[in-house]
């Protein structure tokens, strides 16, 4: 399964963190949270390769596949990417802003997709999905209530979807309070690697 992940460009990043991080302070955060997120993606047993879908390629490491985006938003760019020949055998979609993603994570969600499944985040947007085929609906992203959107897009088409209960893939960084559950989150993944 191809592994796709978008990344939106370092101008504008995380700009709802603004009152706390400078703008080379979100840089520096967007660029952990994919290492992260790219991370995760190799230690999966079910992903066998990964794309980054950015406007700025200078964002992925060397070594990973880029697929260039204009830059308009998630959504524009995960449609190229499942149009992409590269996910002609099925796509796991996982958020850049996921820094808790893991390996196991992305497995379950992966093994879920029967034909198809997500993880929403925890305020409603769309963070992880898994299709079997690219193009069996077009899922929602970049927008309010688009796990919603999606599950409703999906039924449209005739397809059930899994709802995967994963709070490492339902937690993303955006806001404030974000960053502490980050830290958290990562002191806790210190502790288990110890």
């Amino acid at each position: 399964m191809l592994a796709i992940v978008p990344v939106k460009g370092l101008n504008g990043a995380k700009t709802r963190l603004v009152p706390l991080l400078s703008p080379a302070e979100r840089a520096e955060l967007v660029r952990g949270m994919l290492a992260e997120v790219l991370a995760a993606c190799a230690e999966s047993e079910s992903v066998l390769s990964t794309l980054v879908v950015t406007p700025e390629p200078k964002l992925a490491p060397a070594g990973v596949e880029i697929l260039l985006d204009p830059g308009v938003g998630h959504a524009a760019a995960v449609v190229s990417a499942l149009a992409d020949h590269r996910a002609a055998n099925g796509a796991l979609v996982v958020m850049a802003d996921c820094p808790l993603a893991t390996g196991g994570s992305l497995d379950r969600l992966a093994r879920a997709a029967t034909p198809v499944a997500l993880v929403p985040a925890v305020d409603g947007g769309l963070n992880a999905l898994a299709l079997s085929s690219p193009d069996l609906f077009q899922p929602v992203f970049g927008v309010p209530d688009a796990a919603a959107r999606t599950i409703e897009s999906a039924r449209v088409a005739g397809i059930e979807p899994a709802v995967v209960d994963e709070p490492l893939l339902a937690f993303d960084v955006d806001r404030p309070s974000d960053l502490k559950r980050l830290h958290r989150g990562i002191l806790s993944r210190a502790g288990e690697r110890a």
